[in-house]
């Protein structure tokens, strides 16, 4: 999370833990958006998308004519997942880095999780697929105290 959204949700965050491999799998498990970034003809893209875990693999659906359904694949991407932890005391930051790759929406076996969007029959879509494999996360601890707008946040 950035400063400058750190300083916007009036939190001030100290205590840093670092979460292993399974603790960030969990997170990414448990959740279904993040920020995917990559880069596109355009430059550096960070982009909010829905997801899924199947398997060892994050799949993102998304409409054909995406910048991400052309840049992604084959390039090397990372999908951010954060938010607060159930105890709103502390905040989780987990990063899944990778070479993204193609998938078919209709490999899915039976009772694996539909994607978390639908489009419309007539919008073509792609899936790009992310392995679970290079993970890092972090916990911050929250100092609850709300920051005046105009303290100095650094």
């Amino acid at each position: 999370m950035s400063p400058a959204s750190t300083a916007s949700s009036g939190h001030h965050l100290d205590e840093c833990l670092r979460l292993s491999t399974s603790e960030c799998r969990r997170w990414v498990e448990q959740h279904h958006e993040g920020r995917l970034g990559y880069l596109s003809g355009r430059g550096p893209r960070s982009v909010v998308v829905s997801y899924t875990v199947v398997g060892d693999q994050i799949r993102v659906q998304v409409p054909d004519y995406n910048d991400i359904a052309q840049y992604a694949p084959g390039a090397r991407v990372t999908l951010a997942v954060d938010g607060e932890v159930d105890d709103t005391a502390a905040i989780e930051e987990v990063s899944v880095t990778g070479t993204a790759g193609h998938g078919d929406g209709n490999d899915r076996a039976p009772g694996d999780p539909a994607p978390c969007e639908s489009w419309p029959a007539a919008i073509k879509t792609s899936v790009v697929t992310l392995q679970l494999a290079e993970m890092e996360g972090v916990r911050r601890r929250a100092d609850l105290r709300r920051l005046d707008e105009h303290q100095d946040t650094r």
